[in-house]
């Protein structure tokens, strides 16, 4: 499969989206706020998460009965600033927007808020919700837990999964601070592309049945050869035991907290369903905006302007390089690869509306 890339508006891109989930019965503002947060995905440079798994949803999950299209949200809880909602099998994208909503709602009346959902399903890049924040002058918080995958450091059989986490905190003349990060070496995306091209993967991604280096992607996803990735970190040697500590932990606040469980205690282990949880911190009830705004650049000013190593041009916090992506992609389109394009284009061939990418 050739890798070439070709560029797309995102404005076109979204409303592609829109019209692909409308017809097969998405609701209008269903697939408004999915659409948006798969381009917003792709615009930031996270193109594991984006677009690319458009068609996924929709065959794999909706027209297969995965993803509930009329879910009845329901929370739990009479506290100030805590709750559980339930998300009755229905888009993650949705589940993941009203439940961001309604922590950054308890956070503007007490200072914080925190919301752990049960019940969902994928909801992309944890990114996306975590910066819903930023309008507000709050820190963002997301995390999620996904299918087993990862393994625990001395072990070979998965015990988490990639658990993705993202804490997003305003700044003034620069970029927010946008940290996007698997709990496991790499997202689990960059193999699917790797698979996808035809190319093999890093050693120290994965390892095989035996618990050697595995570099065949095909041999690792979805279980398929008995592979399977490692921990952020790699080896317990080179810190293995805390990314598997931080997989964990997001196991604990998605799985445990919402009243389900971890994704190693369910039977069959393989559930096609997430927890999430959501935090939203109010920054003016612990100091004012306008403070917290001038530390934030000087920090990332601080950064900056660190000497750098040959090769390197740029010293970035966490959103800074994603900024620059964004400020290109929304000028000359979202570079989407080859197989992206078919995809699309197959899928729009299925749905019996025009493909005008």
């Amino acid at each position: 499969m050739t890798t070439g890339r070709t560029r797309v508006d995102a404005k076109r891109l979204t409303d592609f989206a829109i019209k692909a989930l409308q017809k097969v019965g998405v609701s209008e503002e269903d697939a408004q706020i999915t659409a948006r947060i798969l381009v917003a995905t792709d615009l930031r440079g996270a193109d594991t998460h984006g677009v690319s798994h458009l068609a996924g949803y929709i065959r794999g999950g909706i027209r297969l009965g995965n993803i509930n299209m009329n879910p009845k949200l329901k929370i739990f809880s009479q506290a100030p600033s805590t709750a559980t909602m339930d998300g009755d099998r229905g888009l993650g994208f949705v589940i993941g927007h009203h439940a961001m909503i309604e922590a950054m709602h308890r956070a503007e009346k007490t200072g914080a808020g925190f919301i752990a959902v049960r019940n969902s399903t994928h909801f992309g890049a944890a990114a996306c919700y975590a910066m819903m924040a930023l309008e507000r002058d709050m820190i963002g918080i997301a995390v999620t837990s996904t299918g087993l995958g990862v393994v625990a450091p001395g072990s070979i059989k998965p015990a988490v999964g990639t658990n993705p986490l993202a804490v997003a905190a305003p700044a003034g003349k620069k970029p927010p601070f946008v940290l996007d990060m698997a709990t496991s070496v790499v997202a689990g995306g960059k193999l699917e592309i790797a698979r996808r091209e035809g190319t093999s993967i890093p050693e120290g991604w994965a390892i095989d049945k035996e618990g050697k280096p595995e570099t065949d992607p095909t041999k690792v996803l979805h279980g398929e050869g008995g592979g399977s990735m490692l921990p952020l970190g790699g080896t317990p040697a080179l810190g293995g035991y805390k990314g598997f500590g931080l997989g964990v932990l997001v196991e604990i606040l998605c799985g445990v907290l919402s009243g389900s469980s971890a994704i190693i205690l369910k039977r069959p282990p393989a559930t096609a369903y997430c927890e999430h949880f959501f935090g939203a911190l109010r920054i003016d009830s612990f100091l004012p905006v306008e403070n917290f705004k001038k530390s934030m650049d000087e920090m990332i000013e601080a950064f900056e302007a660190l000497p750098t190593l040959p090769g390197a041009k740029k010293i970035y916090a966490a959103g800074g390089y994603e900024a620059e992506i964004i400020k290109d992609r929304e000028a000359n389109g979202i570079p989407l690869r080859a197989y992206v394009i078919h995809d699309l284009q197959e899928l729009a061939r299925e749905l019996g509306i025009e493909y005008d990418l």
